[in-house]
């Protein structure tokens, strides 16, 4: 019932975010859409939403993000098929376990209601938001490698991404409106999920575009994949950012203003001609990165293309 939940929050004129997993169900070019919880640049988004004066949460899973992250003093609305755990620091005017596709189809039947929001409000919060995820950097960063991607992966094409600083930015940066085209695994999960699933993907629907991102770390770990992948023909452009770090630890001990201690992976070597017979090739700026693009997704099989980005621009869209 997404097109009617859409029904809704455009008739009352309501703002709307989504979480890692539920890109796409609405959609994200709306210009009601102010941004994926908890993610990149979460304080840009926690701050839009600190104005509202009532939460409606359909079919959240706190299993993404817990309430208490986020909803602070606000009254929240649970409307999904279970309950929520209500703790001391919650206000819910309903949490009621309901037919999900009933409650939406008779929530876009009420009748509109005054409130003051305004389309400017959206508009202003996402040129601040956008503008906020794409810091200044010399060299090739995260975001432009998201940027490029997105332009070259077609609308139901699927992106398949690991665990990492990356993991952040991509939930908020990379726009779909369509379902099931953003592929994560939640944020308590280790490295490793990137390229299994963009090949499972790809074996589901042999004919649409898949490509995967995966930090150098998580590369490493699954490398081995690419085996699989030549063996099976599956054409899936892996992008690796190659920074030399663990990023997302990286931030986190730069948050704590502690050392980095334990994170770094040592300069990035230069790219080799291929990982167990998968051709690579190396992207060290946007226009070498466009061009590998474009031949990763028309080779016809499996490719990796090494993406050497600069690691401080997380400094300012991860954990901000």
């Amino acid at each position: 019932e997404a097109r009617r939940l859409l029904e809704f929050v455009e008739r009352q004129n309501l703002p709307f975010a989504s979480t890692l997993h539920a890109k796409g169900f609405l959609p994200e070019s709306h210009p009601n859409w102010v941004g994926v919880l908890g993610r990149a640049r979460r304080s840009d988004i926690q701050a839009f939403v600190n104005r509202a004066d009532l939460i409606v949460a359909v079919g959240y899973d706190p299993v993404e993000l817990n309430y208490e992250e986020w909803v602070g003093n606000i009254p929240l609305v649970q409307a999904s098929t279970e309950i929520a755990e209500a703790s001391a620091g919650l206000t819910f005017w309903l949490n009621e376990a309901c037919n999900l596709d009933r409650l939406i189809r008779r929530m876009s039947e009420l009748p509109a209601a005054a409130n003051d929001w305004t389309k400017v409000d959206f508009a202003s919060h996402r040129r601040a938001l956008d503008e906020a995820l794409r810091p200044e950097c010399a060299g090739l960063a995260p975001h432009h490698v998201v940027d490029i991607l997105r332009q070259k992966l077609p609308e139901d094409g699927i992106l398949a991404y690991d665990v990492g600083a990356h993991t952040h930015q991509i939930a908020t940066q990379w726009r779909t409106d369509l379902p099931r085209t953003c592929l994560a695994t939640n944020g308590w999960s280790s490295m490793g999920y990137g390229m299994p699933a963009a090949y499972a993907a790809k074996l589901l629907y042999p004919d649409r575009a898949v490509a995967a991102v995966v930090g150098d770390g998580c590369f490493r770990m699954t490398v081995g994949e690419l085996a699989l992948a030549r063996r099976l023909k599956l054409a899936v452009p892996v992008v690796v950012l190659n920074d030399g770090w663990l990023g997302l630890m990286r931030v986190k001990q730069e948050r704590k203003g502690q050392a980095f201690l334990g994170t770094y992976l040592g300069e990035p070597p230069d790219s080799p001609a291929h990982y167990f017979g998968v051709p690579c090739r190396p992207a060290r700026d946007e226009q070498e990165l466009r061009n590998a693009i474009d031949w990763g997704l028309n080779l016809g099989g499996p490719s990796v293309i090494e993406a050497f980005i600069d690691v401080e621009p997380y400094s300012s869209t991860v954990f901000d």
